[in-house]
């Protein structure tokens, strides 16, 4: 399908108080899916766990702020049985809710899993059998979040994070940042110096290609992953500058510049090309593009990867 007829449905479905759940429905008809959720959630939280050196011990108190909670609660509830004794998970909208946490769970009771968390984490496998069991049972979403100290902040502000902590021994995000404004981005970073510990950690995975490209029903096979950098600012915004298509349209090179900025040091940016690579040349990207850059080496660099994940400390 043309990556405009996908954005044209996206612009109506903006309009509706729905349109974003609307907008997720395709994904959820897939076979598998909260098993495949979980699984990925699980994967990806443990792995950007291990890029740190944080260690629990029967008395430590450690804070985790993860940044995006989208439709499952998984990974927070992760970060509960890894040991963290307080977590705090944000999102733009309240998209998470108790019967899909309920699907999504009973896939978690892996052996394979069991020992991750318990390998990293503060608390035994047969501690966290016990647990999840427990987790298994809750018919609320307040009881899950109450036995996990998961604090829940839908459209959330910086302020309504701070209201809760301002010092996090963890901050993760998952293919998050490239929905977030630069604006804001950069209140973010700015507000990640103050609030992690001397020894916390922060472990981004960023997404830097055009989600029309993405897999799925609505997938356009025949452009570059790096299409949308073809574009003026004033043309993409008006296929993709609402909140249901948005994306940032930012490479690897401009978190680093946040970091520089923000004096905070970066421990190791790890890129990756996770499916056919199809950078644009130099004379494809536009103007409007190199621009958000103080630097630019190369300006092919803006295509170099696909994903990755940033990992810097205070």
């Amino acid at each position: 399908m043309h990556w405009k007829i996908k954005a044209s449905l996206q612009k109506i479905l903006h309009f509706t108080k729905i349109g974003d759940k609307l907008n997720h429905i395709p994904a959820t008809l897939k076979k598998n899916y909260h098993k495949n959720v979980m699984i990925y959630q699980t994967h990806e939280c443990l792995r950007k766990f291990d890029e740190t050196t944080l260690t629990f011990t029967e008395d430590s108190k450690k804070t985790a702020l993860e940044i995006g909670t989208g439709y499952s609660l998984i990974s927070p509830v992760v970060l509960y049985l890894l040991g963290f004794d307080k977590i705090i998970t944000v999102d733009i909208s309240n998209d998470s809710s108790i019967k899909t946490f309920q699907k999504q769970i009973q896939h978690l009771e892996n052996e394979g899993f069991l020992d991750k968390i318990s390998a990293r984490g503060k608390f035994c496998s047969t501690e966290i059998k016990e647990k999840i069991q427990q987790l298994q049972s809750f018919q609320t979403l307040e009881e899950l979040l109450q036995f996990c100290h998961i604090t829940y902040i839908p459209k959330y502000t910086l302020e309504a994070i701070e209201n809760v902590s301002t010092s996090f021994d963890y901050i993760c995000s998952q293919v998050v940042f490239e929905h977030i404004p630069p604006e804001f981005l950069q209140q973010l970073f700015t507000k990640m110096k103050v609030w992690l510990t001397e020894d916390g950690f922060a472990v981004h995975t960023i997404n830097f290609i055009d989600h029309f490209a993405n897999p799925g029903f609505f997938q356009d096979k025949n452009i570059s992953e790096f299409n949308f950098l073809k574009y003026a600012d004033k043309t993409w915004n008006f296929w993709a500058g609402n909140d249901i298509a948005y994306t940032n349209r930012l490479s690897y090179l401009y978190y680093l510049e946040l970091c520089e900025a923000n004096n905070l040091s970066v421990i190791e940016f790890k890129g990756e090309n996770y499916r056919t690579h199809n950078p644009l040349s130099e004379t494809e990207i536009h103007p409007d593009v190199v621009k958000k850059y103080k630097s630019l080496k190369s300006v092919e660099d803006v295509c170099k990867f696909q994903r990755g994940t940033l990992i810097f400390k205070k």
